[in-house]
C-alpha cells in the first residue's frame, strides 16, 4: 500500500508540475529564455486557443481526481470519471476527430479539429483512447484491489499528454 500511496503522489507533483508550467509562471518564462522551445506552434484563433486551453485544464483536473478515487480504492469512480472526462465517448474527444461533427459543444470541436495538424488530433486521439482502456481497467478494481494495473493504464494516459505537449504549443 506504501508502495502505492507513493506512485500517487508521484503522479499529483507531476500533474501539479505540468499545471504550474502551463500557466507560464515567472520561473518557467526565465527558464524558456534559457532553452529555445522547439515544439511545433499551432496557430489558432483566440476563442478556439481559450477552448483549448480550457479542455486541457479540465483533464488535468479530471487525472486528479481519477488519483483521488483510486487512493480512496474506488475503481468504479476512477472509470467513470476517465470514460466521461477523458475517454472516447467524452465530449472533449470531438476536437481530436478528423471528421468532427457539431454536438453537446456546438462547432467548437470541428474548427478545432480543422485547426490541428494531423499528428497532434492523434496524440490526441491516442490520449482519449488510453483513456478508455484505463476505464475498463479501474473499473475491474474492487475495495482493498490490487489498483497496478490501472495505475499503469493511467500512466499511459498521462504520457500520451506528455507527449503532445513536448511535440506542440498553442500561438
Amino acid at each position: 500500500m506504501r508502495k502505492i500511496s507513493l506512485g500517487l503522489a508521484i503522479c499529483g507533483a507531476a500533474l501539479a508540475g505540468a499545471a504550474f508550467a502551463e500557466e507560464g509562471h515567472d520561473h518557467m518564462q526565465m527558464m524558456s529564455k534559457m532553452h529555445k522551445d522547439t515544439r511545433i506552434e499551432v496557430d489558432v484563433p483566440g476563442p478556439m486557443k481559450a477552448m483549448m486551453l480550457s479542455n486541457m485544464r479540465s483533464h488535468q483536473q479530471a487525472v486528479a481526481e481519477i488519483l483521488a478515487a483510486l487512493g480512496k480504492g474506488d475503481g468504479e469512480a476512477a472509470a467513470k470519471i476517465a470514460e466521461t472526462r477523458l475517454g472516447m465517448a467524452s465530449p472533449g474527444s470531438a476536437a481530436c476527430k478528423p471528421n468532427a461533427t457539431s454536438g453537446e459543444l456546438g462547432d467548437m470541436p470541428k474548427m478545432m479539429a480543422s485547426h490541428m495538424p494531423d499528428e497532434m488530433r492523434a496524440l490526441g486521439m491516442t490520449m482519449h483512447a488510453q483513456a478508455t482502456t484505463f476505464a475498463q481497467e479501474a473499473a475491474k478494481v474492487k475495495q482493498g484491489g490490487d489498483l497496478r494495473p490501472a495505475l499503469a493504464e493511467l500512466g499511459k494516459v498521462v504520457q500520451a499528454c506528455n507527449a503532445c505537449h513536448a511535440a506542440y504549443r498553442l500561438d
